[in-house]
Order: C-alpha cells, then structure tokens, then sequence
C-alpha cells in the first residue's frame, strides 16, 4: 500500500534539522550564570486582554449581581458560569458567531498545604539580568502567603456584590498574644518587619502562622467555600519580627482583617524593605496554581534573610520601581484570578509553548523530540535552565514558566506535552494573545475544486456541521488537501462564499442567574498574534551558529508515536462522518486503525457513500476524552 500518512524521510529529517538547530538555539541563549533573562518576569503585560474577575469594573457600583453558579457533583467545590464568542466572517456571510462555554472555578472545599523545604524549586534565588542590588536573600515563601491572602481578600470583595453569597474573611484567633502564638511556629526562621504598625504586624503573624488563622470563604445554598487561593501553614509557620519590640498583646476584638488594598500596601512597604523585585512576581505567579490541581501540596524555599547589616550597606534598589510593580499587581487583579481560576487555561498556555503553527500533524514528532532532546540534555541537576529554554521560546509566557517552577507543576505540564496528552483552550489562547490550534490562524484560499483540510476543519467548525460542534482538542492541522465534491454541504457552501471566514475572538461574558451576561469587549491583537509565531523554524537559529547534529543528543528522535497520536486525532476529529471512498489508503492505514487494515475491505458504506466502520465511535471518544481530561479542573 503506498504511504498516505507517514511523511518522507526528506521531510522528516528536514523539520528534524531546523527544529534541532531551534531549540538548542534557546539553550545557548541561556545565560551561563544561570540568571533569569530580565524580559521574562512580566506579569502584567500577559493578562492585561484577561477579562476581570466576575466582570469587576464592568458594571457600575453598588449594583447587585446573581451569577449562574454549579455545585460539582460532590457539592466540595464551587464554579462560575461564562462563555466565549468568537467572529466567523467578514463581509456578507450569515453565520453567525460561536460561543464557547466554560466554567471558572469559583469556591474549593479545603486549603492546600504549604511547606518548606531547602530543596525546593528556586531554594537557591538564581538573580535576573540587569536588577543588581534587587532580591537579595529568599522571601519568595513570605510572598507567597502574602499574595494567597490579597488574591482571597480581593474575592471577598468580589463577592459583595451578589446577594446568593455571604463571603467573609477574618482571624480565627482572638485574644493571643505574639508571644504566646509563636511558641507553636514549626521553624526557627524569623522574618523581619521594619517598622510596622500594630495591625501590619498582625496580618504577617496570621498569614505566616502555623495555625491557620485567617480564612476566606462563601456561604451559598447553604454550602460553605473557601477561596480558591486558600493555603495552610500548618507544616510551614514562620516567626515574624519587628522594630517594636513592645507590642505584645496585639488582639483586639475591634481589630479586622486588611482588605486587598490595605494588605498590598503591607507588602509594599516589606518588599521595598527587603528591596523584592522579581521575587514578587514569581511568587504571585505560583500562587495562580494554587488549584492546579489541590490535594498535592506545595512545597516552597526555606526564607533566606540578608543580614540587616549587608542589608544596609547595599544599594542600587529603586523604591520607586517596586512601589510601581506592587501597584501594576494591584490593579490587574481581578485578571490574575481569571487566569487562575481557568486552571485547564492555564495547561493549555503552557503547552502553546510547543505549538508551532507551520507544523502538520504527521510531523509533530519531527519537531517535539528535538524539544525534549535538548531539554533533556541538561543535568538532572541543573533545574532552572530547562525553564529558562522554555522561556525563550515564548518569552510572554516566561512568568507563567517560572511560576509553574515554583510550585512544581512544570513537571506534569511537560510530562503530559511528551506523552501526546493535549490541553486546549482558546479563550485563555486570545486573553494572552497566545496562539495555540491552527484554528485561529488566517484562511487560505482554493482554486474552487480543492480545500486544504486545515481550511476544511475551520470551515467544519465555524458552520457547527454535524459532530463538529466542539473545537478539536488537537491543535496541529492535517496535511493535504480535499475534492471540494467530497466535502460536507456546508464547507461547500462557505468554500465558495464571497466572505472572508475566520476564527476571531470577540468577547468575553459572565453568566448571571436570570439569563442575562456581563460582557467584556476587550480584545486580542488577532494580527499580531499570528504574527509572532507564524515564523518558520528556520528563523530561529542563531546566524553563524554551529548546526546541532541528532547525534549530539542521547534522545530517540527517530519515534513517530507524537505524530501518530496527532494525525489520528485530527483526523478522528475531521472525518468522525466518515471518510471520502478515496481516502481509503489513510482510513486503513495503521495510524488510523479503525477496525480493518485488510485493503480488500471496502469498509462500512454509509447512505452518502462515506466510508469507514466506527466513525462515530471516534467522535465520541475524542468528546469523552475532553471531557475527562478537564475534569481535573474541579479536582480537589
């Protein structure tokens, strides 16, 4: 039978080359320190597209709102209802607009557990490029509570609104003494204040304390939640210190709880204190993960203190740059909990660093093993630099990277990418202007007998047809081209349309209990998205450079197995109608393998002359798999 899926070994070996000479690009651009590239710690920049948090800003205030909520099945966590729209033409077209549901987490039934650890990711602070005299010592375990307990703050708030919830924050134990309290902390690492008034000096002894003593949560139909950012410090509690010795009983029953804004003005006075820069933002970036998913635990780096006598030696620290970064954080809150709270989002962000749109299906194994060839060249040992690769190939993601470090979900991300696991989701692809399937990049055109099968899904999809309802989870296109007589109807009809068809986000809305939306109009640079990565592979690599041999890497790069999972899953996906009559070299082809391999066998012929036994059983599968694999998205 002649070949109808597997590429050449020309064609194998060319993407190979270029996608050797790419990746390892990023492991010479490496600094040899160590040190983190200053161009990767922008946090704000990445969701400044991200609609806000339960539509914050969007509507005016003091105006009650009753979102449409879902209890998981187990009633232990808690989501928000919302949906994406997204344009399909330009011109004289009458399809209308997609729309993409989803569900935000919104309440969890319990805390995760920190610890500390003087082995844990980023034990040693690795210093950024260009920020001398910044992030001396480790705070990023400090940083870490304290941005959980803003995030939990900042939900509260939120929830003010809605007359179905009564969210609440406060301290759980009253009338205790500092002294008395911090005879039960589990280490002897003790973090310095300055000078701070009585209630600061509370806040950082509750979010630091062993005791859980503050708590975040919702009642709604009689269910209590817990903000999905709540921590425990139970295996984790730190001593606090602080210039006036003489505060003792620092109780009182008059005293609450900071609100999100007080307590970002505590951390901006300990931040400019101990002069934190980047270390702020790595450690708000691992907090996004807290529900990623719950139940393992955290473990963060043991604080390391600068002496205050270094301390107060050193200079170059702007005061004014960290009060500008904290108040960026600020107002880009209700953002970061959007982000965070799409948790299948966030995977699919991570795994859009591998995605290259220039890349078909039955080549993806060509250019992911050079990836994990050179990412598993670097010593067990050395655990930044594989980040730091990561985050020079998509530098706008880089934080995301380094935050997924931290708390150690960068291992299950890369395992899942490795494995031919794929996580897709295109609204959190347009907030981030991230691209992430082909199925958001530009039509193209055809000569009015042919369609390109990456053209024909589009149009498949944009057009609802039948068992195309749901994006494909697979975001790499097909190869080839179809007779435009053995497409569906409706890819006929708009393959011919005067329009210009497309995949274009438009909007964001926020489900309410009586039918109504908040809608968020805020939209991606769909231009400028294409545009970053709709370079070759080519492009990439370092002029002058020395090209990187496959022998240089102790990596099977030869496997096909990427490319076989993606080919049949886009190909499940395109024909789960069936297969045209001359397509049948690629339905019984073994990548396909829907039940006979024996060329003789014609298959099942449906009633419009399709073939292909099963088909319908593919869509199933591949709906069932999306289904399970973001189930995780609840997951306690």
């Amino acid at each position: 039978m002649v070949e109808a899926l597997r590429p050449s070994d020309g064609e194998f070996n060319k993407v190979l080359e270029e996608s050797l000479n790419t990746w390892s690009s990023y492991l010479r651009h490496a600094s040899q320190d160590k040190r983190l590239p200053r161009y990767i710690i922008d946090l704000p920049a990445l969701v400044s597209q991200t609609p806000p948090f339960l539509g914050d800003g969007l509507i005016p205030a003091g105006e009650t709102i009753s979102f449409a909520c879902d209890k998981s099945p187990g009633g232990t966590s808690l989501s928000v209802r919302g949906r994406s729209t997204w344009k399909t033409s330009t011109g004289a077209c009458e399809l209308p607009p997609i729309i993409l549901p989803e569900k935000l987490l919104l309440g969890t039934g319990g805390r995760v557990t920190v610890r500390l650890s003087d082995d844990a990711p980023f034990s040693e602070w690795p210093g950024v490029e260009g920020l001398d005299g910044y992030d001396e010592g480790n705070y990023i375990s400090v940083l870490y509570f304290a941005w959980a307990y803003i995030l939990s703050a900042r939900w509260v708030e939120l929830h003010s609104r809605s007359p179905d919830h009564k969210g609440r924050i406060n301290y759980k134990m009253q009338g205790i003494s500092v002294a008395e309290s911090q005879l039960h902390q589990r280490t002897d690492v003790e973090i310095y204040l300055g000078d701070a008034s009585e209630e600061e000096v509370l806040w950082w002894r509750n979010i630091l304390s062993p005791d859980d003593c503050w708590e975040a949560t919702t009642a709604y139909n009689d269910h209590v939640y817990f903000s999905p950012w709540s921590v425990s410090a139970k295996e984790a509690g730190l001593l606090v210190a602080f210039k006036d010795s003489t505060i003792d009983m620092l109780w009182r029953t008059s005293i609450v709880p900071p609100s999100s804004a007080a307590a970002l003005k505590y951390l901006e006075r300990f931040c400019i204190h101990h002069r934190l820069y980047a270390q702020c933002s790595v450690a708000l970036a691992g907090v996004l993960y807290i529900s990623f998913p719950r139940g393992r635990g955290v473990s963060l780096p043991l604080p390391k203190q600068v002496p205050r006598s270094v301390r107060a030696k050193s200079d170059g620290a702007d005061s004014n740059s960290i009060a500008n970064l904290i108040k960026a954080h600020g107002e880009m809150l209700p953002r970061y909990m959007t982000l965070s709270c799409n948790i299948w989002g966030l995977h699919s962000l991570l795994q859009s660093t591998f995605f290259n749109p220039d890349i078909e299906c039955n080549l993806v194994s060509a250019w992911l093993n050079p990836a994990f060839a050179v990412l598993n060249s670097v010593p067990p040992t050395d655990r930044i630099t594989p980040v730091i690769v990561l985050a020079n190939r998509q530098p706008r993601l880089g934080i995301l990277w380094l935050g997924a470090f931290l708390v150690n979900v960068d291992q299950s991300v890369l395992r899942d990418t490795r494995n031919g696991m794929v996580a897709l989701d295109l609204a959190t692809s347009a907030w981030t202007n991230t691209p992430r399937t082909f199925l958001t990049s530009p039509m193209g055109s055809n000569d009015g007998t042919s369609i390109s099968r990456d053209d024909e899904c589009r149009l498949l999809f944009i057009s609802s047809s039948e068992c195309h309802e749901r994006p494909p989870i697979w975001p790499w296109k097909p190869f080839g081209s179809t007779h435009l007589r053995d497409t569906e109807l409706a890819v006929q009809e708009h393959a011919r349309c005067a329009a210009t068809h497309c995949l274009e986000y438009e909007s964001w809305e926020w489900m309410l209990a009586d039918g109504t939306t908040i809608r968020d109009l805020q939209k991606a640079d769909d231009a400028q998205l294409y545009q970053q990565t709709s370079n070759s592979t080519s492009q990439q690599s370092t002029p002058g450079s020395k090209s990187t041999l496959p022998g240089d890497y102790d990596y099977n790069l030869s496997s096909q197995m990427l490319s076989e999972l993606a080919t049949r899953g886009i190909f499940g996906w395109l024909r789960s109608t069936g297969y045209p009559e001359n397509e049948k070299a690629i339905y019984q082809h073994l990548w396909i393998d829907l039940g006979s391999t024996d060329e003789e066998e014609t298959g099942e012929e449906m009633s419009d002359g399709k073939v292909g036994p099963d088909t319908n059983q593919l869509h199933v599968e591949a709906w069932l798999e999306r289904i399970i694999e973001g189930s995780f998205a609840a997951r306690e």
